[in-house]
C-alpha cells in the first residue's frame, strides 16, 4: 500500500465521523470501508496515469467527490431506518420507542426525517444542523437543543436537592452532577472543545460565590478555594482542580470542611525582638 493510499484511508475514516456524526460512523463503517477501498484504488490508478510532472488534479478531485457522494448517500439511506437517542447519543432501529442503551424515550422521527427541512423540504446530509438550501434550523438541531435543556433541568433539580446552600450554576455548558455521599458532590460543565469558555465560566462562578458570601479562608487563603459558614457548618467550593481532567470541562467540588488552620484563622503577630533593656527588665 502506497503512502497516498494510506493517507486516503486515514483521511476518509476521519472525514466520515465528521460528515455523518460519531454515532452513525460505526453503523456505516462496513460499507464505508468497501467504498474507501474502491476509491483508494481508483485514486491510486489515477496517480499512475500521470504523464508529466503536473498532477492530474481534476482526476483526484473527481475520485474524492465520488467517494464523498457515495458515503453521504449511504449514510442517508441507513438513517431512514435509524433513530438517535437524545440522552446518550446511541443509534437505534426505527421500530424502537426507547433507547436500548439507557432507556430514554426516542424521537418519533428517524434521523433522515429529522434532517428534512421544514421550510423548503430539502433532505439534508446527516449531521447537518441548518438547511443547505435555505439556512433554516433543522428538526434534528431543535431536538438536540430540547434534549439538552431537559438534561440541564434534571441536573438543576438534583442541585436543588444536594447543593441548596450554594448559589446555582448559571454559567453555561452541558452540565452533570454526581453525589459521593459524605465525600461531597462533583459538578461538571462541558463546553465542547471551547477551553476559553470553560475558564470564563469558572471565573464567573467564583464571582457569583463571593457575591453570595463565600470567601477565601484559612492559613493559605485562595480565591480557588472558597468557604462560607452557615449555622456553624463550613461549606467549601473547590475550583482549584477544575481542569485536571479535560481542558474544556470545568469540574467543581462541593463539600463540608474547614480550611487548613480553621475558618477563622488569623495570622499571628510577629514576635517582638528582645533588646538588652528587655533582658534587664528596664
Amino acid at each position: 500500500m502506497g503512502f497516498l493510499e494510506r493517507a486516503i484511508r486515514k483521511g476518509v475514516a476521519k472525514g466520515v465521523g465528521q460528515a455523518v456524526g460519531n454515532a452513525l460512523s460505526k453503523a456505516v463503517e462496513p460499507k464505508v470501508t468497501e467504498l474507501t477501498n474502491k476509491a483508494a484504488n481508483a485514486i491510486d490508478e489515477t496517480t499512475r496515469e500521470y504523464t508529466g510532472n503536473t498532477a492530474d488534479t481534476a482526476g483526484l478531485k473527481g475520485a474524492f467527490s465520488n467517494l464523498e457522494r457515495a458515503v453521504g448517500g449511504y449514510a442517508t439511506e441507513m438513517s431512514k431506518n435509524m433513530k438517535l437517542c437524545p440522552k446518550c447519543g446511541k443509534p437505534a432501529s426505527s421500530d424502537k420507542k426507547f433507547c436500548p442503551e439507557c432507556g430514554e424515550p426516542l424521537p418519533e422521527t428517524t434521523l433522515a426525517q429529522s434532517s428534512v427541512c421544514t421550510q423548503c423540504g430539502r433532505q439534508n446530509n446527516i449531521g447537518t444542523k441548518f438547511c443547505s438550501e435555505c439556512g433554516a434550523k433543522l428538526p434534528i438541531a431543535i431536538q438536540e437543543e430540547e434534549a439538552k435543556q431537559r438534561r440541564n433541568a434534571e441536573v438543576m433539580a438534583e442541585w436543588d436537592a444536594l447543593l441548596a446552600v450554594y448559589p446555582r450554576w448559571s454559567c453555561g455548558g452541558e452540565i452533570s452532577i454526581e453525589d459521593y455521599g459524605s465525600d461531597g458532590v462533583s459538578f461538571s460543565a462541558c463546553f465542547d472543545g471551547d477551553e476559553a469558555a470553560a475558564h470564563r465560566a469558572v471565573d464567573e462562578y467564583r464571582q457569583i460565590l463571593q457575591q453570595n458570601g463565600f470567601r477565601p479562608a484559612g492559613q493559605y487563603p485562595s480565591v480557588r478555594q472558597l468557604f462560607k459558614r452557615i449555622d456553624g457548618i463550613v461549606y467549601n467550593v473547590d475550583t482549584e482542580h477544575c481542569f485536571e481532567g479535560d481542558p474544556d470541562r470545568a469540574c467543581i467540588g462541593f463539600c463540608k470542611r474547614e480550611p487548613y488552620g480553621g475558618f477563622d484563622y488569623v495570622k499571628p503577630e510577629p514576635k517582638k525582638k528582645m533588646g538588652f533593656k528587655d533582658l534587664l527588665g528596664l
